[in-house]
């Protein structure tokens, strides 16, 4: 049986880890009430405080912890596959090892990563912005890390107002560079093929959203022309497959997919069904995994490699432990749109 944490101490008295902590080491004055609280979960749990990792606080675990919320398999997302190539690449020019956290960190004050650094298992952590974290309280995330002395660099989305390293895309936004090189060709009659994993994701509620978006920029989606699906069950090659088996005048003109395997698997439906890329429908993915340049005919695609975005977070977090009292940073990965075959082949 696994040793209980000290995450699970705070969890069962219905505390942060860290004031748990401070409460078992003698170095918070909680009420008595909390202080009990606390002592009788840590009993009940049969948990006790590591000695050696009080010994060896200031010596390094020369490895960091990545948080990626994510609720479907992990290693099925084109995205999160680019980026941990980055990070791995980042991590070996450090020296560094990885620790790969697994729990869901929803329990009451549980700040992603903070067991991991309480426990000295890592010596900071990246936490990856993912739709799941859209809504939840990150700054409070981060205040808990601070106060434990974490260092964190928060990769991709973050909507909190506690400042933190941050490191995300930067550069033209996507559709409107998409949308330029469309209507350079010609091509304005547009549908899109989404991610599906999203929880409660309905194609039909955000097209009218994207609709407006894309007509903005001088593109017409076409009726009924978002769709949802993922590569690695089959779901965004019928995605493709419903939008291109229209008759050629209900048929939209180009395609764009969210991310290199969705274009892939449009690319493929639009191939088997005989249809030429891109003289019948052109396609163009919104973020390059390192993916598009491989396919039986180069995808258009945007940015710099997702792994860059891996790289630049390792560097950061690397410089955040050496030095903890450097102030935060946004550093912006710039990308631009790659032109391949896919939409402008001959």
């Amino acid at each position: 049986m696994a040793q209980p944490t000290i995450a699970d101490v705070a969890r069962r008295a219905g505390v942060a880890p860290s004031t748990a902590s401070d409460i078992l080491n003698g170095k918070l004055k909680a009420t008595a009430e909390t202080a009990e609280r606390v002592r009788r979960a840590a009993e009940a749990l049969g948990y006790r405080p590591n000695a050696l990792a009080r010994r060896l606080r200031t010596a390094r675990a020369e490895a960091v912890g990545l948080i990626v919320p994510f609720r479907r398999p992990l290693f099925t997302s084109g995205v999160l596959v680019d980026v941990l190539a980055g990070i791995q690449a980042g991590l070996q020019d450090a020296g560094l090892n990885l620790v790969l956290a697994t729990r869901r960190y929803e329990g009451p004050g549980e700040a992603y990563g903070a067991d991991l650094y309480e426990d000295r298992a890592v010596d900071g952590v990246i936490v990856v912005g993912t739709r799941e974290t859209m809504g939840r309280d990150l700054s409070a995330d981060v205040r808990a890390l601070k106060q434990l002395g974490c260092p964190v660099v928060w990769l991709n989305h973050y909507d909190g107002n506690e400042p933190v390293d941050r490191v995300l895309r930067g550069g033209p936004v996507v559709l409107e560079a998409l949308a330029v090189h469309f209507k350079s060709l010609g091509f304005t009659r547009v549908g899109r093929v989404r991610s599906s994993w999203r929880g409660g994701y309905d194609p039909a509620k955000e097209e009218p959203a994207a609709r407006k978006e894309l007509a903005a920029l001088g593109l017409d989606l076409v009726p009924e022309g978002m769709r949802g699906g993922e590569a690695y069950d089959g779901s965004a090659a019928r995605a493709a497959l419903d939008l291109l088996r229209r008759p050629a005048a209900d048929r939209p003109r180009a395609l764009v997919c969210e991310g290199d395997d969705l274009a892939a698997a449009a690319l493929q439906t639009a191939l088997g069904l005989g249809l030429k890329v891109p003289g019948d429908v052109a396609i163009a993915s919104d973020s390059n995994f390192g993916l598009s340049a491989q396919a039986a005919v180069p995808i258009t695609t945007y940015g710099k490699p997702m792994s860059e975005l891996g790289k630049a977070a390792v560097a950061r977090l690397a410089e955040r432990i050496a030095d903890p009292s450097l102030e935060p940073q946004t550093l912006k990965v710039t990308g631009d749109l790659i032109v391949r075959a896919s939409t402008a082949g001959s």
